[in-house]
């Protein structure tokens, strides 16, 4: 700044200041018009919104099936047994995955083979719980998983 008064880059105290710049995008200055708001244009690439409707509950109709079709014990062993089965079937490639895979194989897989056994003397003469526990392996436990 000199001594004679201020300098290009600052005006003076009774000039008034500049008109505000403009706000614009790049993509304006480019084509020297103003886009519209995107709020008033539709997104073209957007699917539109799905809406999901869930279907009230319905009475059963004839010849629906059970709602609870298994004696309780038999659904918590279904539930157990399938558990088990799923963490046999997994890859234990760290010590942390191995260690998370044997207590879930301890929790889920102890005693079900004892369990399975009990289930089907219990229900022989109910076709549908012995068809129901038709596929799952007589012995997995004691080395045999």
């Amino acid at each position: 700044m000199s001594a004679a008064g201020p300098s290009a880059a600052e005006p003076a105290e009774d000039s008034p200041a500049p008109p505000p710049l403009p706000k614009v995008t790049p993509a304006e200055v480019a084509l020297e018009e103003p886009l519209p708001p995107l709020k008033t244009q539709p997104n073209a690439f957007l699917p539109p919104p799905v809406t999901t409707t869930l279907p009230q509950d319905l009475p059963p109709g004839e010849g629906a099936a059970d709602p609870t079709p298994f004696p309780p014990a038999v659904t918590a062993f279904m539930i157990d047994r399938d558990g088990c089965d799923h963490f046999r079937g997994e890859e234990a490639y760290d010590a942390d995955r191995a260690a998370f895979l044997e207590e879930n194989l301890r929790q889920l897989c102890t005693g079900t083979d004892a369990r399975l056994a009990a289930l089907r003397g219990r229900y022989a003469g109910n076709p549908d719980v012995i068809a129901a526990l038709a596929h799952y392996e007589d012995r997995i436990e004691g080395g045999a998983e």
